[in-house]
């Protein structure tokens, strides 16, 4: 009768050491998986970068009356 209890015993002991083992095992496969991920790409900007867009935005930009300014210039130097 004893036999049979120090049986059960060490089947129980062995069948919770195989769950400890298998959890710590899928623990550190489940680890291991999300560390090796690749990142994610960036999405695409959404702002064209073409040659045409550039131009326009250049063309857009006001930089006052620069003729203006230089004859000015041209003034104060041939003044001189």
């Amino acid at each position: 009768m004893e036999q049979k209890i120090e049986t059960k015993k060490g089947a129980i002991s062995t069948l919770i050491l195989v769950l400890i083992v298998l959890v710590i095992l899928v623990g550190v496969w489940y680890w291991w998986s999300r560390k090796t991920v690749p990142p994610q790409p960036t999405p695409p900007s959404t702002k064209e970068d073409s040659t045409l867009t550039i131009n326009q935005e250049l063309e857009g930009i006001d930089i006052g009356n620069l003729d203006k300014e230089f004859q000015e210039i041209d003034q104060d130097l041939n003044s001189l």
